[in-house]
């Protein structure tokens, strides 16, 4: 996921640079290139750039070569766009011959009947929105007028002058935060995860010690707690718990004989079958770990692991004497994985028993010790090959995503 969203801001800070090169090379060739206004351009007048002419002033003068007339003519420049022009220059054909008398607001030449027209520093560059004005007096014929007239301009175009610089650098700065907000949380998240990691880790250290000191109070179970773990692990596996819950079951299987530090070495560790006095006494092991995990809310059932694991499906069991669905299913599941470690494993008083005579108990006490539902799953992970395991090579948890 990460990848896949680095790629994708990836690709659109190149689209923006893209656009942008694109505006800023487009405004640089608006900016060299020269247009042209003539007076029969029509399209756009009013909201472009335009020029416009009329004659002032009329008078009759005496013939000065040949003219007879003096006349007074004003244009003026419109720059109604938001970019400014520079370097405009202006060419005004006229009907007949004429003579230069005065101008303003430029220099001016003449060429037959054209007037040249280049500004001068007061009005060389116009503003958006601005207007300039230029004009002569000449002597004339009576006919005189304007027959037609050139604009030549060169604009300022800006890229900020574009709408869509605009939306562009918006688009820009939603992404660039969403961006630094998606890496900041991004390396938070790794932070807390990684703090969830040492945790867990922490929690399985200290859950496998809590175990590994209980078996050794009976050198004869060495390692039970952690098979019973895996096994009940297991069985939730293919019960359909999710990976966390797998994870808790596990957790609370290694903690399923935790009562057993409230009992003396003499008895658990008794070479012989015990007398019933004994065996009352090793069953109350099943009450210490409940009271001792009672207060343990991080983690949801574990003291009902180590309170109801010896309860039976029939009711007959220890010490609540419930039964059926009224057992926690977490201790139904783990009096299954217990019972089958107990069966497979040496103990001192007799050796280990064959994988197929466990397989058979199973199946024979399904609705009276144990879960008729939950025996099959212990007896499927059997037929696969998947138990007994051996510890030192099977029991290596990994944290879950």
């Amino acid at each position: 996921m990460k990848d896949k969203n680095t790629t994708t801001y990836r690709i659109l800070f190149g689209l923006y640079a893209v656009v942008i090169i694109g505006l800023f090379l487009y405004s640089r060739n608006m900016s060299n290139r020269t247009f042209v206004v003539t007076d029969k351009t029509k399209v756009g007048y009013g909201t472009a750039i335009y020029m416009t002419h009329e004659c002032s002033k009329e008078w009759k003068e005496t013939a000065t070569d040949g003219f007879d007339r003096g006349k007074e003519f004003d244009f003026t420049i419109v720059n109604n766009t938001e970019s400014d022009i520079r370097s405009w220059q202006a060419e005004i054909g006229f009907a007949d011959d004429f003579k230069i008398d005065s101008a303003w607001n430029g220099d001016f030449g003449k060429n037959d009947h054209t007037l040249s027209v280049v500004p001068d520093d007061n009005t060389a560059q116009l503003a958006g929105g601005e207007v300039k004005n230029f004009g002569l007096v000449m002597h004339c014929r009576e006919e005189q007028e304007v027959s037609d007239f050139k604009l030549y301009y060169n604009a300022n175009v800006r890229m900020t002058d574009s709408p869509l610089f605009w939306i562009i650098l918006a688009a820009f700065i939603i992404t660039l935060t969403v961006y630094a907000t998606d890496v900041l949380n991004r390396r938070k998240y790794k932070n807390l995860r990684q703090r969830q990691e040492e945790i867990q880790a922490i929690l399985l250290e200290s859950f496998t010690t809590f175990a590994n000191i209980i078996d050794a109070k009976d050198p004869y179970t060495q390692g039970h707690s952690l098979r019973v773990a895996e096994y009940a692990r297991l069985i939730a596996g293919k019960m359909g718990y999710s990976e966390a819950e797998r994870e808790r079951v596990y957790w609370i299987g290694m903690l399923h004989d935790i009562g057993k530090i409230g009992i003396t070495d003499v008895i658990l560790q008794k070479p012989g079958k015990l007398d019933n006095e004994e065996y009352t006494t090793i069953k109350t092991h099943v009450d210490i770990g409940g009271a001792i995990l009672s207060d343990f809310n991080a983690l949801p059932d574990i003291a009902d692991g180590a309170r109801y694991h010896h309860e039976r499906w029939d009711g007959k069991g220890y010490s609540k004497h419930i039964s059926g669905k009224d057992i926690p299913e977490i201790a139904r599941i783990i009096c299954i994985a217990d019972s089958f470690d107990a069966m497979t494993s040496p103990r001192v008083y007799r050796k280990a028993m064959p994988i197929d005579f466990a397989k058979e108990e199973l199946q024979k006490c399904a609705g009276t010790q144990f879960d008729p539902d939950i025996v099959p799953v212990m007896i499927e992970l059997i037929d696969e090959g998947v138990v007994p395991i051996e510890i030192k090579e099977t029991i290596k948890w990994e944290l879950s995503e």
